[in-house]
């Protein structure tokens, strides 16, 4: 080609064997090949420019399917992490939520949904000074805890028995960037722990209690039917009568003890229904106050709430005729304890788990959105010894005459199978107060319509 373009450059210019003519068909032969390997390159970078975007498209093709299937695979996970029943929670470097499930908020109660972002020590509130296992713990230490249980009482007065894991997190490379911490509720399996334990000890005392029945009412019945024989035999006006009478009165009050033992310790199963607590306890006191009057007494029960309550609904779960008997069985005691003209009182409040008095803090594990109410039962009766009140509520321990020690026992027996407390109040200088603690939930919608 170069040598044809040269010949049709002399022909043009008529000077086939001029020097300058042969200088200029080389320089424009060279411009030719310059323009051939551009034009190559070009075709070759068309090419290449080609298969790159083949490749690209391929590799976005691959990321939309992997970003996809990423998108999926975190759905999944919050899912999971949403619905498992126990708490997790993951913070930074900066000691900031990065991550928390529904289930954590409920065990801390927290109420905002908005915790992402926020400093963990402002959204987990504990009581000033606690050096608690957590997340923030594990980040600043290095220290990795596994099952770790300990007492929790957070800044509104709640006591959780928590059971916490927490380990570190790390990056792709390996740099430490914060921690995760794993939480597990365990009130509920002390405080079930406490009661199956409780329960074990009257199983064994009511194994105990049957066989000294057996063994106790079978002699019984033979002084009582030996007695039944004597009094048939003597007159009314023999002086061993008195003694006759006497031996069977004794073997009646054995028969009412061991048959009060083997009451107390029976297992009574209860059958709970959510109760409206104020009419429940108005119509308990409209009855008691009823058999006083039925038995000439000049004591009444007075009946005190604050105001307050009268616009909300208490909602306690109670086994109305179970839980009646220890209610009967503390205010039959007081009356007993009185004169005739004493004075008896019954009053309930309610406290939010941040308002718990001190005399009560502590006292009664509260669920989240449970509120503490507490029965006061009060007397000016002559009060309770110092001697004898770490002993009131022992089976069999009494200071009447005729007394079998088992009212206030029985009493105790109820309010905690019901998940409650029932304390005796600190020293006083007259008269005896107990108060019984149980979990309450108000029922909200109500109080707002009778407000």
């Amino acid at each position: 080609m170069e040598e044809r373009t040269t010949t049709a450059i002399k022909k043009m210019t008529g000077q086939t064997g001029s020097a300058d003519v042969s200088k200029f068909a080389e320089t424009y032969a060279s411009f030719n090949r310059i323009v051939n390997d551009l034009q190559r390159q070009y075709i070759e970078l068309k090419e290449e420019f080609t298969a790159q975007n083949l490749e690209l498209a391929r590799t976005n093709l691959n990321l939309v399917r992997l970003t996809k299937s990423n998108l999926a695979a975190t759905e999944f996970l919050n899912g999971v992490l949403n619905s498992v029943p126990i708490g997790v929670i993951t913070v930074n470097q900066n000691s900031v939520i990065t991550h928390c499930n529904p289930t954590a908020m409920a065990i801390f109660g927290i109420e905002e949904k908005s915790v992402i972002g926020r400093k963990y020590s402002e959204v987990i509130k504990t009581e000033p000074g606690q050096s608690a296992v957590s997340a923030v713990k594990t980040f600043n230490t290095g220290e990795e805890f596994s099952a770790t249980e300990q007492i929790i009482t957070l800044a509104d007065n709640r006591e959780l028995n928590l059971s916490i894991s927490t380990a570190k997190l790390e990056d792709e490379s390996g740099k430490f960037v914060g921690a995760v911490e794993v939480i597990q509720d365990m009130t509920k399996v002390r405080r079930l722990e406490q009661e199956i334990a409780r329960l074990n000890t009257l199983a064994a005392l009511g194994e105990m209690a049957a066989v000294i029945a057996h063994e106790v009412r079978n002699p019984l019945s033979g002084i009582s039917g030996f007695a039944s024989l004597l009094e048939r035999d003597l007159e009314d006006d023999d002086p061993k009568m008195k003694l006759v009478l006497k031996i069977k009165r004794g073997a009646e009050i054995l028969n009412e003890t061991v048959t009060k033992l083997l009451n107390y310790t029976r297992f009574s199963e209860l059958n709970r229904t959510d109760s409206s607590y104020l009419k429940y306890l108005e119509s308990i006191i409209e009855d008691f106050n009823t058999q006083l009057a039925e038995a000439g007494k000049q004591t009444k029960v007075d009946f005190n709430f604050p105001e307050y309550l009268a616009r909300r609904n208490v909602i306690i779960s109670l086994d109305q005729i179970l839980f009646r008997q220890s209610l009967y069985n503390i205010l039959t005691n007081a009356v007993e304890a009185m004169d005739d003209s004493g004075k008896l009182t019954v009053e309930i409040m309610t406290y939010e788990s941040n308002e718990t008095p001190e005399l009560f803090k502590n006292k009664l594990p509260l669920e989240f959105g449970e509120q503490l109410a507490v029965t006061t039962i009060s007397d000016n009766g002559p009060g309770i010894k110092a001697e004898h009140r770490q002993k009131i509520f022992a089976p069999f321990f009494t200071t009447k005459k005729d007394g079998s020690g088992l009212g206030l026992a029985v009493a105790w027996k109820l309010v905690k199978a019901h998940g409650g407390e029932i304390l005796l109040a600190e020293k006083q200088q007259e008269g005896t107060t107990f108060h019984i603690l149980l979990p309450a939930k108000i029922d909200a919608a109500q109080s707002e319509n009778q407000q």
